[in-house]
């Protein structure tokens, strides 16, 4: 069997794209205009379920956040990725679905598959979005992929996805969620791990962001900091060096988000870690992810569960979760 053309992978992406846009458009128009538990400040989805903050980014004078989206069902399930974008990170526009699950990398039979979280980079005027593949039960379950926009609505896979097809070690737990910036002309990529009981940030150097060099770990766990780091973030915040990384950890109590800080060493790839701390001591705030601003302002938007307790009737409502914007 002939593998399929270029044009036929966009089709059937596009199809996707249609399918889902379509049905969120009318479970969206059946929402009473009323209920009384939507927020009216936050961004939230037209419909239907959403988590993860990802794709976070300043593009031609307007901030676009893309987010973990199952445009179906007001549930965890397969992974989309939704689209908004604003002016002022107050009142927001939504935008097409961005990516859908299309490829032998990120389409499943079960509900565990998708495109999954990630980054947005502005490469020469195109507008790149690196995410996770992931299908359970696959060899390997999560690799990581590329699509691009010349007008940052209509995304376009990369015919010769994965662009990172594997971790370099085995035995590991988790290899998602990329996170991408540039550096004195170069491109860096932090991506959640975990091996031996220990989360880890592993790092990757580039060229361009379509070809990637591992370079090794950038921090782990001292073993009471979680067993994977899921939507690591590092970036640098004050001068001579100093960066922060972000990072929620999985199986760590009731800690869902943290922080490292200290000096990054671009030779070495490592954080000289001085302070850990949480970075939120509520029940909420979970995978927050961070970009610069054209204003040269760092914000980060996290991923806030409205909770069952708080919302008896979400499912049936047809909404789920949403994020809320901390500047």
């Amino acid at each position: 069997m002939e593998n399929p053309s270029k044009n036929q992978l966009q089709t059937d992406h596009m199809e996707r794209l249609k399918q889902a846009d379509e049905a969120l458009n009318r479970t969206a128009a059946e929402l009473p205009a009323d209920d009384s538990y939507r927020l009216r400040y936050h961004m939230m989805p037209r419909a239907r379920w959403m988590n993860d903050p990802n794709g976070l980014i300043a593009f031609k004078g307007e901030y676009h956040v893309f987010y973990q989206h199952n445009p179906y069902e007001p549930l965890h399930g397969p992974m989309y990725w939704g689209h908004a974008k604003s002016k002022d990170l107050i009142r927001w526009e939504h935008l097409p679905i961005a990516l859908a699950p299309s490829e032998v990398y990120d389409l499943g039979e079960t509900r565990g598959y998708g495109c999954w979280s990630g980054s947005a980079v502005d490469d020469q005027g195109l507008l790149t979005l690196i995410y996770t593949g992931h299908v359970d039960g696959c060899m390997p379950e999560e690799v990581q992929c590329i699509a691009t926009s010349t007008d940052g609505l209509s995304f376009e896979k990369l015919p010769d996805n994965p662009v990172i097809a594997a971790p370099l070690e085995e035995g590991g737990f988790g290899f998602r969620d990329p996170k991408v910036w540039r550096h004195d002309g170069l491109w860096y990529m932090v991506i959640g791990y975990g091996k031996d009981g220990l989360g880890k940030a592993l790092l990757f150097i580039s060229h361009n962001p379509r070809q990637w060099s591992y370079v090794g770990v950038a921090a782990e766990s001292d073993g009471t900091m979680g067993n994977m780091w899921e939507c690591p973030d590092l970036f640098p915040l004050g001068g001579d060096g100093e960066h922060v990384l972000i990072f929620s950890p999985m199986n760590m109590d009731d800690t869902k988000t943290m922080y490292l800080s200290g000096k990054f060493n671009y030779e070495s790839g490592k954080l000289e870690v001085r302070y850990r701390e949480r970075l939120d001591y509520g029940f909420d705030f979970y995978v927050p992810q961070t970009f610069q601003d054209e204003r040269g302002r760092r914000i980060l938007i996290g991923w806030m569960n409205n909770g069952e307790q708080r919302c008896r009737n979400k499912n049936e409502a047809g909404w789920g979760r949403l994020p809320y914007l901390v500047s």
